[in-house]
């Protein structure tokens, strides 16, 4: 296996029946953040920002080249390599191989997978001339695990191909980059092994437990319910190896799309917006500190647990009207009247978060700098994710021209994207 600089790049072409895209969007959380973590509800949705991913067979014999475009990277594994290390050795399992296949990703043993992939990517990406970043080792490792993970236990004979990743998304500041990478790792892998054996009575090797598609599996240019589940599953794998304890919201949002209710331990709710709702996304340029805000409102709520509960509580409540007032929003399109009252409502519900957000600890001088500009706008801002940093969003009512407001933020230094809430989650492009 070796690293390739951008000089160095192998020539090759499209060769073989088997080429397809695939692409999931970003997310932000609405409102729910910190609270979520001690059961409450939160609200997600998905961002017209996405990650894409392009998988075909090339001629270049015995050879995968994976190609990370937002982190300037591309390795070239050997396959046969790949097959001794990842694929022909036996998958270890928490139970007996008979109760697995591909479909259960719970049942895998994770330490013992991780160890594996771990070996592999650290020969691969041993170049003392271009030592890899933290960032590009745990990329590796992720796709490296999601390719063993969902094809071991199958009988699925891979061709030489490319796999090639490009982004919308900015990566570490609260937009889901990593769940977005998470679900684009897993669908091609799926994706790929259906086209490859779609017509087996039997995809899985001898001792695995049985599987093979069913007759509405067959369309390949879109992924079954089952499929996408199946996909969120692998990708909550993914994202446990880049981020050790997620909540599974990420994942979730990113697979599936448009608006999600989450709350732990509880089914997740998924609903849909009819009508586009334009957002703005205002990066602070203040790299966030996840784990230390986190910390934070655990250390708070240790030394005054019942009145952090009560702010917990007061978010809960919140983020339950706010989902109310947004399916009213959804409801009062071409009602220009009810459409603005329930905006109102929002921006008010918009602020009142912020603040109990900043009684937690979790804001930034420039986050309030951000609102302070809005709020001169008619605008309402709040902080999404973890806070310290990152973004801060706001929604822009029906009718209102974001065009002042965005040249005001940009001269104070901040970065703005306007774009949408709710768009498809991980399909096949």
């Amino acid at each position: 296996m070796a690293s390739l600089s951008s000089s160095q790049f192998y020539n090759y072409n499209v060769q073989g029946d088997v080429a397809f895209g695939v692409s999931a969007p970003g997310k932000i959380i609405l409102h729910g953040e910190h609270s979520v973590v001690y059961g409450k509800l939160a609200l997600a949705a998905s961002l017209d920002l996405r990650t894409k991913l392009h998988l075909f067979e090339i001629d270049l014999p015995n050879k995968l080249v994976l190609k990370c475009l937002p982190l300037d990277f591309e390795y070239v594994f050997d396959l046969l390599e790949l097959y001794q290390k990842l694929l022909d050795k036996p998958i270890a399992t928490t139970s007996g191989p008979s109760d697995f296949n591909w479909e259960p990703p719970k049942l895998v043993n994770r330490q013992s997978l991780v160890e594996r992939v771990e070996e592999v990517a650290s020969k691969a990406l041993n170049d003392k001339n271009h030592p890899p970043t933290p960032e590009v080792l745990q990329t590796v490792k992720g796709i490296l695990y999601l390719f063993a993970g969902i094809l071991a236990s199958t009988s699925v004979s891979l061709s030489p191909m490319c796999i090639t990743i490009d982004s919308e998304i900015s990566m570490g500041a609260g937009t889901g980059s990593s769940a977005s990478f998470s679900v684009v790792f897993a669908a091609p892998f799926v994706g790929y092994l259906k086209r490859k054996t779609i017509g087996l009575e039997n995809v899985s090797k001898d001792s695995f437990k049985p599987f093979r598609w069913q007759q509405g599996d067959a369309d390949i240019g879109t992924f079954t319910s089952r499929e996408l589940d199946r996909i969120s599953d692998w990708a909550f794998q993914c994202e446990m190896l880049f981020h050790g304890t997620p909540s599974g919201l990420d994942n979730t949002v990113c697979t599936f799309g448009n608006l999600v209710k989450y709350r732990k331990n509880h089914s997740t709710d998924h609903l849909t917006i009819n009508t586009p709702l334009n957002i703005l996304l205002i990066n602070t340029n203040v790299p966030r500190q996840t784990k230390k805000m986190v910390a934070g409102v655990a250390k708070l709520k240790e030394d005054f647990p019942h009145l952090v509960e009560h702010i917990l509580n007061a978010i809960d409540d919140l983020t339950v009207s706010a989902s109310d007032v947004i399916e009213k929003v959804d409801k009062a399109a071409g009602d220009s009247a009810a459409l603005g009252k329930s905006f109102d409502e929002w921006q008010t519900l918009i602020q009142i978060n912020h603040s109990l957000l900043c009684a937690l600890g979790v804001s930034h001088p420039n986050l309030e700098k951000i609102n302070l500009i809005l709020s001169k706008y008619g605008l309402s801002g709040k902080l999404t994710g973890a806070g310290g940093g990152g973004y801060a969003i706001a929604v822009i009512p029906p009718s209102y021209n974001p065009e002042e407001v965005t040249r005001v933020l940009k001269m104070h230094g901040f970065g703005v994207t306007l774009t949408k809430l709710g768009g498809p989650g991980v399909r096949v492009d």
